[in-house]
């Protein structure tokens, strides 16, 4: 189920397959330069939905490959269809100066950014941004997305594809 709220929405994600279909469908609509910011608790869904939407984007010939959890590397990089693809876990990261060392601005210029615990890069970039809370209320789990930049349009094509 979906709910329409200014330029946010929310989905409802009942079990693994649900979560894994959205990932495929959001996937479709990231574009080169995109941050998609990725909030909740540990254990949320955050690192199944990246895995998800970097799986729907590898090329072929790595669909294969094991997308491990990025906490002790800091940061994945990923070979896909149209650019590269980081996967970002700043849990560990105590100040924004050890920020430079992951090469994000570089990521960034030739791909997209998927980001766990976003609170020490979300004011950082200008790109274009779209931010997804993990809820769980009452055993329920919800995704919130929310357009904090160029993802307005992308979120109404994501209402459609969901709700058609």
């Amino acid at each position: 189920m979906l709910v329409k709220k200014m330029s946010e929405l929310i989905v409802n994600l009942d079990n693994e397959k649900i979560t894994n279909d959205f990932g495929t469908i959001l996937s479709e609509l990231i574009k080169e330069g995109d941050i998609i910011l990725l909030e909740g608790e540990m254990g949320s869904g955050k690192t199944f939905l990246a895995r998800s939407i970097i799986s729907n984007l590898l090329e072929e010939k790595f669909k294969e490959i094991e997308i491990p959890s990025p906490t002790f590397t800091l940061i994945q990089v990923y070979k896909c269809k149209n650019f590269i693809l980081g996967h970002a876990d700043l849990y560990r990261i105590k100040n924004r100066n050890e920020l430079d060392v992951l090469g994000i601005e570089d990521i960034l210029q030739r791909g997209c950014l998927l980001v766990e615990w976003p609170e020490k890069i979300k004011e950082l970039y200008e790109n274009n941004t779209l931010e997804v809370k993990f809820r769980d209320i009452s055993g329920k789990k919800s995704i919130e997305l929310t357009n904090i930049k160029g993802w307005e349009a992308r979120l109404k094509i994501l209402e459609s594809k969901k709700n058609g």
